[in-house]
């Protein structure tokens, strides 16, 4: 099963709000994906466990060293939503199911 990292700048309400717009996307598509949240400032790149991040804040560049990181802000403003989740879609997809 895939996972999937919601990142904020808090870790609750916004990436709250990210997690279930994704969830319901990928239950859609039938793609299976194991959810987690997290606030930016608790993370380090060296311990990401994630096929995926969305990040509704900015992430420090080696966190795309890591995993492949998809910029959340259009769940906020619902400018570009599609095209983030088809990217999140070709993600997951592209690394297996």
């Amino acid at each position: 099963m895939k996972k999937v990292l919601i990142v904020c700048a808090t870790g609750v309400a916004t990436s709250t709000m990210v997690r279930m717009r994704v969830e319901e996307f990928l239950a859609e598509r039938g793609i299976r994906a194991e959810f987690s949240q997290a606030r930016v400032g608790e993370l380090a790149a060296d311990r990401v466990d994630a096929d995926l991040i969305v990040a509704t804040t900015g992430m420090p560049p080696e966190f795309s060293e890591v995993t492949t990181v998809i910029n959340g802000v259009p769940f906020l403003t619902g400018i570009g939503e599609d095209e983030a989740l088809e990217q999140i879609a070709r993600t997951l997809t592209d690394a297996g199911s």
